[in-house]
């Protein structure tokens, strides 16, 4: 299971890291932000994002015929919430101070038991399976290893700030860049706290990441315990 739950984050990482790498330069802090430089906007930008406690998260990544993508609201106490995707296989994530869990579709099941794929569905049916090991809730609801691959040092060419452009109501100054994963663009908020708010990435893993509710608390309740099976009996 653990395979196949990780390789849609892995997907939205390797996006997100498309505006990685920290400039030396310091950065100003004074006048206009969209008139600074494409190193001082983006630092000012990885800055503001690390120190996010909270996050909501929305992306797809297409890699080789296949959609990769999560919907996820995530916290720095582990609570998370929210959906992944990895081709047709989809799981509920739910995780709180109480536990973890998934709610698996039958096609991501059968991927990970092809051997007992109708015994496993029938156990399952629409309960929450506990995730003992929190070997999948773990690798999809880690904001700290998210943001983090936000600031892994990545050479870029191109580089441009484009300008100020409007982005669902709010101004943000839009930054184009290619690097080894192709052309890119990020979306940064030009008011308050400098915060990322959209990545495109027109390279060989095509997709977009949005990213929302910065720091508001994100709100979880365990499921009944009659709402929720062990796969353990499945599992060699």
């Amino acid at each position: 299971m653990t395979k196949a739950a990780t390789a849609g984050l892995a997907g939205v990482l390797l996006l997100a890291g498309v505006l990685a790498g920290c400039s030396d330069d310091d950065g100003d802090g004074g006048g206009d932000f969209a008139d600074q430089s494409y190193a001082d906007i983006k630092a000012d930008a990885i800055d503001a994002m690390s120190t996010l406690e909270a996050l909501h998260v929305q992306a797809s990544v297409e890699s080789e015929g296949q959609t990769s993508g999560l919907d996820l609201s995530m916290s720095s106490e582990g609570s998370c919430t929210g959906n992944v995707q990895f081709g047709a296989a989809t799981a509920e994530i739910l995780r709180s101070g109480d536990g973890a869990w998934y709610k698996p579709n039958a096609e991501l099941l059968s991927q990970a038991f092809p051997d007992q794929v109708d015994e496993v569905v029938a156990h399952v049916g629409d309960s929450w399976v506990l995730d003992t090991d929190d070997e999948v809730t773990g690798s999809n609801c880690d904001l700290e290893t998210f943001l983090d691959q936000l600031s892994d040092d990545e050479e870029e060419t191109n580089t441009e700030v484009v300008g100020v452009e409007e982005l669902d109501g709010a101004d943000v100054v839009r930054l184009d860049y290619t690097n080894a994963e192709g052309d890119g663009s990020a979306y940064i908020l030009v008011e308050g706290e400098h915060y990322i708010v959209k990545i495109e990435n027109q390279g060989e893993t095509p997709g977009t990441a949005t990213f929302s509710d910065f720091d508001e608390e994100v709100v979880t309740e365990p499921p009944a315990e009659d709402e929720v099976v062990d796969l353990a009996p499945f599992q060699s």
